[in-house]
C-alpha cells in the first residue's frame, strides 16, 4: 500500500510540477508583454527589410527554424532603427517589404513590437493551458485515487 501512494505521490509531484512549470513561462511573457505595451507607447510605420534565420539544434539531427523580421522605422527624433525582432515564425509571416505598424519605447527606441502582431499571445496561451492541463490532471487523479483508496 505504502508503495502505491509512493507512486502517487511522485505522479502528481512530476504532473503538478511541469504544470507550475509551464504556468510560470506564461506569467513571465504576459509581464514581459505587459511592461512592453505600458513603454511602447511611440508609433511608426516600419517595413520588413530583411527576415533573418535562426536555427536552434537539439542534436544532430533535430532543429527548429524560424525566422525573425528586420524592421526598420523611423523615430519621431528621426533615428532609423533597423532592429530584429524576437519573435520568429516558421514559416513566415511576413515578407520583406511589407509594411509594419510599430510601437517603441521613445526612451529606448531599441525596444519594440509590432502592433497586431498576437504570435507571442498564441504562444503564451499554449503555456497557459497546458500548465492548467497538467496541473489539473495531477491533481485530479491525487484527490481521486485519496478518496477511492
Amino acid at each position: 500500500m505504502e508503495d502505491k501512494f509512493l507512486l502517487i505521490t511522485i505522479f502528481l509531484s512530476v504532473f503538478c510540477g511541469i504544470g507550475v512549470i509551464f504556468l510560470m513561462v506564461a506569467w513571465i511573457i504576459a509581464s514581459v508583454m505587459a511592461d512592453r505595451k505600458k513603454n511602447c507607447t511611440a508609433k511608426a510605420v516600419g517595413t520588413v527589410a530583411d527576415l533573418v534565420r535562426s536555427t536552434k539544434y537539439y542534436d544532430s539531427e533535430h532543429s527548429i527554424r524560424g525566422f525573425h523580421p528586420l524592421v526598420q522605422y523611423t523615430t519621431a527624433k528621426g533615428e532609423t532603427m533597423s532592429i530584429v525582432s524576437a519573435v520568429s515564425t516558421s514559416p513566415p509571416k511576413y515578407r520583406i517589404g511589407d509594411t509594419v505598424h510599430v510601437k517603441y519605447d521613445p526612451n529606448k527606441p531599441e525596444k519594440f513590437y509590432i502592433d497586431g502582431d498576437n504570435t507571442i499571445n498564441i504562444v503564451k496561451t499554449v503555456f497557459l493551458c497546458v500548465g492548467l492541463g497538467l496541473t489539473a490532471l495531477g491533481l485530479l487523479v491525487g484527490i481521486l485515487v485519496f478518496i477511492l483508496a
